[in-house]
């Protein structure tokens, strides 16, 4: 399959997307604080728009500045001309060509943000828009699903963002992480175990907190996407306002839950959950919330930094098996194309 080569070849995608943007991450990093930047907004669609939520998770908790989000019908639509003069504005996005992010820079630029590009296509309208281009390095994709340039896309947001902070011990991390995702491609038979035994639901709920937010709305997405099955991504706290009353017996439940600062909570979603009679489907290092499982993958370690790249590969080759074991196509899901182009 086209999608499980690509997945295959994310350790090496990682790195070459660490090495070619260094330098010019650094240099980035210097602007924002040579121009006292205070305010960073980020532009996405789909798996760009994920990736780009887990770059807003951890530049805020390690730089302090704030991160939000551009709607593009604010310009494109409405004529808005909004002020980023104080802003650095990142867009990302793996072809570079949807017009209304490129309309969003643009306006950007002309009320003076540092705006910065991250495609996988330099010679894209994207990168030609922007003051500076962090390519993603990551080969031709033909498969319809984005996967190796989301594992790009992650590397080079944190790259970024761990530029902007200085913190040399994370960075050190982060080069380290092609090792952390062989180890989950080494998993590849458990995790097949766990898409086969729930391939025959059609609707899931996701859950996780925190960082592990875009992570949880891609495995939605590719869910959607790859398997036709109906899904939604809460974050526990947003779940717990209201979609709790959602959750009876038979539920299908997908918890992303890496033991760390937000354990309590994925304890405390497990126990309710399974109390109620949900089917729960557990992606974790814990083996508390292990326990409540009706199918668990008992996840490595992971940190603040390995977290988002360790779970994302590992629910990008669940859906696709569940793709696989309903007799679909992952690679050519209906009605989609590999670039899709919006306004």
């Amino acid at each position: 399959m086209l999608m499980q080569q690509e997945l295959y070849s994310e350790p090496e995608v990682v790195l070459r997307a660490l090495d070619r943007n260094a330098d010019l991450c650094r240099k980035i990093a210097d602007k924002v604080k040579e121009r006292g930047i205070k305010n960073i907004t980020v532009i996405g669609r789909g798996s760009s728009d994920n990736a780009g939520l887990c770059f807003k998770y951890i530049t805020e908790i390690l730089t302090g500045i704030p991160v939000g989000n551009a709607h593009p019908s604010v310009v494109t639509m409405y004529g808005g001309k909004v002020n980023y003069s104080d802003h650095m504005v990142v867009a990302v996005s793996s072809s570079g060509r949807s017009i209304d992010t490129v309309a969003v820079v643009d306006n950007a630029r002309r009320s003076g943000a540092l705006t910065v590009a991250i495609t996988n296509d330099e010679t894209s309208p994207l990168a030609a828009t922007a003051k500076y281009h962090l390519c993603l390095h990551a080969g031709v994709g033909t498969a319809v699903a984005a996967t190796k340039t989301v594992a790009a896309e992650l590397a080079v947001l944190y790259q970024l963002a761990l530029s902007i902070c200085g913190r040399e011990d994370y960075m050190k991390e982060l080069r380290l992480m092609p090792a952390k995702l062989y180890e989950i491609i080494d998993m590849v038979p458990s995790i097949r175990r766990m898409a086969k035994a729930c391939c025959e639901h059609k609707e899931f709920i996701v859950l996780s907190r925190g960082i592990m937010q875009g992570v949880g709305k891609e495995l939605a997405l590719k869910l959607n996407q790859c398997c036709y099955s109906f899904s939604q991504f809460y974050s526990i706290t947003d779940f717990m306002h209201g979609p709790f009353a959602l959750l009876e017996e038979g539920v299908n439940v997908v918890l992303l839950a890496p033991e760390g600062e937000c354990g309590e909570n994925y304890f405390d979603i497990a126990t309710r959950a399974n109390l109620l009679g949900a089917n729960l489907y557990i992606f974790s290092d814990s083996d508390r919330v292990l326990n409540f499982a009706t199918e668990g993958m008992k996840m490595p370690s992971t940190s603040i930094i390995s977290s988002a790249f360790v779970y994302n590969i590992a629910v990008h080759l669940f859906a696709m098996f569940v793709a696989v074991e309903k007799g679909l196509d992952p690679d050519f899901p209906r009605n989609l194309k590999r670039v899709t182009i919006t306004k």
